[in-house]
């Protein structure tokens, strides 16, 4: 029983811990500026993962250059996210620049040219897997979970404390 003790505080330490320093590291990385977006397809394979947690930084869009990775808002899809290469800019009529891009695993351009707002995020690098830990903490059965789960270790310790027997065995006398 003893050993099972030491086993579950050890975890509850351990996933306590990293849970601390995964929401500081967030909390460092939005303080410093940066912008971490999580990544829901292959169309950035192999440079970024599915899963993975691409970290941008705001850039002035007239700062995007071919070659660039930068991540805007899908054209198609509002509230989407897209991060993809820039592979040629376009000098419109009037003076604006417009935008082409392309996932370095799709085999095309992407269907659209774009036109960028005043800043854009630029990739910087990327975490891999932890963009899934930040969709699914998004999602209601997860934060459920999270709630069930603190609420069941609330009632283990109060229960653990009300059934705890104060006088010490023979055992630990000696």
């Amino acid at each position: 029983m003893r050993h099972v003790n030491r086993l579950a505080h050890w975890t509850a330490g351990l996933v306590s811990g990293l849970a601390v320093l995964s929401v500081v590291a967030y909390a460092g990385l939005v303080a410093a500026g940066f912008r971490p977006v999580a990544v829901y397809s292959g169309s950035m394979v192999p440079r970024i993962g599915v899963g993975s947690l691409a970290v941008d930084r705001p850039e002035a869009a007239s700062a995007v250059r071919v070659g660039d990775v930068i991540t805007f808002s899908d054209p198609y899809v509002p509230g989407r996210l897209v991060t993809h290469r820039v592979i040629q800019i376009v000098l419109k009529k009037d003076g604006t620049s417009a935008y082409r891009t392309k996932g370095d695993a799709n085999p095309a351009p992407d269907p659209w040219v774009i036109r960028l707002p005043s800043s854009v995020g630029r990739y910087q690098f990327d975490v891999p897997y932890v963009g899934y830990a930040l969709v699914y903490a998004q999602t209601r059965e997860i934060r459920i979970a999270f709630i069930l789960l603190a609420a069941g270790c609330v009632l283990f310790s109060l229960l653990r404390r009300i059934w705890h027997d104060p006088t010490p065995s023979p055992a630990e006398l000696v």
